[in-house]
């Protein structure tokens, strides 16, 4: 089969129809979170028959076992592979063979999030391939979009929420974010619920009257971004904190408090052995992100987190003692935290 654009698995899915492999490849993540989350909804597994693996972790040998075993009341199991792209050789070639003799009791997702077209591991690339040609597999193209098809994109986003836009209130949008799906679509839904439901134009105005809650969101998402050690977008929100004058001791300020109440959040759990739930309530974090927190909590170890501080405490010296760019010591400080 051969592989399919975003549309065209769109299409398919509205049909209902599974088959037994998916591949979502490609450097957009945010086409293949939405094409994972399409999936799940028409298999609707529950914990029971859902797995997910990270190819770098996780055996071949334990995902074809996973997929072996037959589903717990329900028709199918769902088995999830992230991070294909760090896939071992040997597990690659295994999985290749998997695609010659599928077991239909089970949906197996892959999620490649690289251009696959550049692959040089003969292994991996047999096997994207060979998901491409396979009858039993679903492939789709998940790559970035250009910058005249986001335009088309972010249009067509306001269109479905029945709202019109001029492309010159497009390009500030992007201007203000980049050619990041993720952070244009959260900004879309940012200024729908800004102008509300009654209002259909979009103007200008509404994008510059939004823009000054801007950098208070920005703050938060700066600390969030930390704490899930997504470095790519806390370096995009250092980039337009700057640019909008935001100052460094404050930016700072904000870096050093959530490595701290990591650190604090670590010492309840592991010293003084709190619940999660006692632990939230005592560093106050809301119930709604609490989850996520400690989630993202796991990504960090205690000697990490001290370490980090020891290293904050250093960009402050440099900072205001000149001895270093404010941008570069910034940029160093966080990725030493989402190192």
């Amino acid at each position: 089969m051969p592989i399919l654009k975003i549309a065209d698995f769109n299409k398919l899915i509205s049909l209902k129809k599974m088959s037994p492999v998916y591949l979502f490849s490609g450097e957009e993540t945010y086409f293949i979170d939405i094409c994972l989350k399409s999936l799940e909804k028409i298999i609707n597994a529950d914990n029971l028959n859902r797995e997910v693996f990270y190819a770098s972790e996780n055996s071949a040998r334990d995902i074809i076992n996973a997929l072996s075993t037959l589903p717990f009341l329900s028709e199918k199991r769902l088995i999830i592979v992230k991070s294909v792209e760090n896939i071992k050789a040997t597990d690659a070639g295994q999985l290749s063979e998997y695609l010659l003799n599928v077991v239909e009791t089970s949906v197996l997702v892959l999620l490649y999030n690289n251009n696959y077209k550049k692959e040089t591991i003969s292994k991996r690339k047999e096997l994207i391939n060979n998901c491409i040609s396979s009858k039993f597999c679903v492939s789709v193209d998940c790559r970035k979009l250009y910058e005249n098809e986001i335009k088309s994109f972010i249009k067509n986003e306001f269109n479905f929420r029945k709202k019109n836009i001029s492309y010159e209130s497009i390009s500030k949008i992007i201007d203000n974010n980049g050619l990041d799906l993720l952070s244009i679509v959260n900004e879309i839904e940012k200024v729908c619920l800004f102008v509300g439901e009654n209002k259909k134009e979009v103007s200008q105005e509404d994008l510059s009257l939004i823009s000054g809650y801007t950098q208070e969101l920005n703050i938060y998402s700066l600390s969030s971004c930390i704490e899930s050690k997504d470095l790519k977008k806390a370096l995009f929100i250092l980039d337009k904190l700057l640019t909008q004058g935001e100052e460094p001791v404050v930016i700072l300020s904000v870096i050093s408090s959530s490595i701290r109440k990591m650190l604090n959040a670590k010492s309840m759990l592991e010293e003084s052995s709190m619940s999660a739930t006692e632990v939230a309530s005592n560093l106050k974090i809301h119930s709604f992100y609490s989850g996520l927190f400690f989630t993202n909590l796991k990504k960090h170890d205690t000697k990490q987190l001290q370490q980090t501080l020891k290293k904050i405490l250093e960009t402050d010296v440099s900072i205001k003692t000149g001895l270093s760019d404010t941008s570069f010591a910034l940029e160093k400080t966080i990725v030493y935290a989402c190192r």
